[in-house]
């Protein structure tokens, strides 16, 4: 009715303003997206078992078979990964998939023209990953954030990027084989496996499935991969030229040692046995530390962040 209406309803709605929707609704419309236009009604049980066996089945249902144009939802998905790379959220932009999803802000109670200090706000970040081949869509809200700011990018979309992380990095089938690619050309040091660390017997392996060849220490001089002798229980490798060397790590009893280089299981089992207590941040190989190695271990909180 004409009396709903104010002067400003027309440009608060372009902004989301004066519009009532719940998170799971915005999430749905965000998933149709990603979907190519196909809406899906949203369910949280799949099937019912009773002893191993399927009593009922839910199956997915199709609320909307196409909700615009293929050529307006290829522009939305354009203009959703264009947030993340270099828009409002390009502090999440992750290494090794995309992001597609969309910044929130709003003002809780914008009506009441107080002093700032009583202004309250939601922050939002919804979007789907892989964007290039969507397997995951996910909303994050926040209402009325008490630090870190109060904007969507600041807020929600971190929390967005480590739950995004963490499934990418639990789903096996999302990651290209690496086999799959061409050989590397070990010419060029870039490309070779530097700075990576971890038990002897499974970097050796690795080295193998990868057919790398390496150099490392021995009592006659050095040689290339393949060989028994026994080296240290703890190894990093050094990419120098077009060779990799496997250079002995001393691990000791009482110090808190390196884990640059490792994965999170060598890192934790290191940490842990040597009595510290580990946080882990990002997903990959360690890439720092927050307690400097050599310092005495005595059960301290390490903060570790993989790349």
């Amino acid at each position: 009715k004409k009396g709903d209406w104010s002067g400003t309803t027309l440009p608060w709605m372009s902004i989301g303003y004066e519009l009532l929707l719940t998170p799971l609704q915005m999430l749905q419309f965000f998933n149709a997206v990603a979907n190519d236009g196909r809406m899906m009604k949203p369910y949280i049980v799949q099937r019912i078992e009773q002893y191993g066996e399927t009593v009922k089945e839910f199956p997915p249902t199709v609320v909307k078979r196409s909700i615009a144009s293929r050529s307006t939802i290829k522009k939305a998905k354009q203009l959703l990964e264009a947030v993340v790379a270099n828009g409002t959220a390009r502090n999440i932009d992750p290494k090794f998939y995309r992001i597609a999803g969309k910044t929130g802000t709003a003002q809780l109670n914008y009506h009441k023209f107080k002093a700032q200090a009583g202004i309250r706000h939601q922050a939002a970040f919804c979007g789907y990953f892989p964007a290039e081949d969507p397997v995951y869509s996910c909303i994050v809200v926040v209402s009325e954030p008490k630090q870190g700011g109060y904007h969507g990018s600041e807020v929600a979309a971190p929390v967005f990027r480590q739950i995004a992380d963490k499934c990418y990095a639990m789903k096996a089938e999302l990651h290209p084989p690496i086999n799959a690619q061409p050989k590397p050309d070990t010419m060029r040091m870039a490309e070779l496996p530097s700075i990576d660390a971890g038990l002897t017997d499974d970097v050796k392996d690795a080295l193998r499935w990868l057919k790398l060849d390496w150099h490392e220490p021995s009592a006659g001089g050095s040689f290339f991969g393949n060989s028994k002798e026994k080296t240290a229980d703890w190894v990093v490798l050094k990419a120098q030229n077009d060779t990799l060397h496997m250079l002995n790590r001393l691990i000791s009893e009482k110090t808190v040692p390196s884990v640059v280089g490792m994965g999170l299981k060598d890192a934790v089992y290191l940490l842990e046995n040597r009595g510290c207590r580990v946080r882990a941040e990002g997903v990959g190989k360690v890439v720092r530390q927050s307690i400097a190695p050599g310092t005495s271990a005595r059960g301290q909180s390490v903060m570790v962040w993989l790349e």
